[in-house]
């Protein structure tokens, strides 16, 4: 059971994870893949942050600190820090379901194409490929799904046709990649670091603010957009100006160089400016 400290941590958490929920499934990535990232972060920072007597932390420890079984906390640890996405995480299904349509002989032709599909007639149909490959999830929702992302046509008669070998939904997967590395990881490591009671005497906070205003009427938004827009861009310009004073390149010596810089971002809370995907 959680305190009521911890409790209000995690509602602002929720807060935090249902837009960037909204992101990912954008760009095809679902829970599976999220929860993967999340055990190697827990893991990897418990092991650095954890260890006692200068020690590296050991598995069981990091399985009662994280709740991971240790299992999984070894095959994370037998990755390495530098582990990324494609070594760990699982595919999400609509993704191995396309992958292995290209793959598996029983669903290409001669020539090494994917073969168009009966949705449920015959031992090769969809239905017997979602079944293969996704388990229990309703073959009509996977291809309803693919349909929607272009990754599949219905053809005459009824056949299903594989367009994409990728299941990547519509939507900027480029800005969301510059995103999370640009402002989420860095606004986060200004977080933590702020929030640690161990901060060395005489080392200030990073500075964190947020200026904002409740009840603005919407026809008034757009003239905001605007003048925010121009008044960040001049502040970016001008902090980048400064900041270039600073510059090194120079990677010669031992000496580790760090790199420094701000985030800047326009918001809006309540507005719903969220196109229909349902469909």
């Amino acid at each position: 059971m959680s305190s009521p400290v911890q409790q209000k941590i995690l509602d602002a958490l929720l807060m935090t994870l249902r837009p960037l929920a909204r992101a990912l499934l954008r760009s095809g990535i679902g829970y599976r893949e999220f929860s993967d990232m999340a055990k190697v972060a827990f893991v990897n920072v418990a092991a650095e942050d954890y260890g006692l007597r200068g020690r590296a932390t050991n598995t069981s420890r990091i399985a009662v600190i994280t709740g991971i079984t240790r299992k999984e906390v070894k095959k994370i640890k037998d990755l390495g820090p530098g582990v990324l996405a494609e070594e760990f995480v699982q595919e999400s299904p609509a993704s191995v379901v396309l992958q292995f349509w290209h793959s598996d002989p029983d669903y290409m032709d001669a020539a090494g194409n994917p073969r168009q599909l009966e949705f449920d007639q015959g031992e090769h149909s969809f239905v017997a490929l979602v079944s293969k490959y996704a388990g229990d999830l309703p073959s009509g929702a996977m291809r309803t799904e693919l349909k929607r992302v272009g990754a599949i046509e219905e053809l005459e008669g009824k056949k299903l046709k594989a367009l994409k070998r990728y299941y990547l939904p519509i939507g900027d997967s480029d800005r969301l990649i510059i995103g999370l590395q640009d402002i989420l990881a860095a606004a986060a490591d200004t977080l933590a670091f702020n929030c640690d009671s161990n901060l060395v005497a005489g080392v200030d906070t990073r500075f964190q603010a947020v200026s904002s205003v409740d009840g603005v009427r919407p026809e008034h938004l757009p003239d905001i957009r605007v003048h925010i827009r121009q008044q960040l861009h001049a502040a970016a310009d001008n902090i980048s100006d400064y900041l270039m004073n600073y510059e090194n390149r120079d990677n010669s010596s031992e000496q580790k160089n760090t790199q420094v810089g701000i985030g800047l971002f326009y918001y809006e809370l309540g507005t719903k400016n969220i196109p229909d995907r349902s469909k």
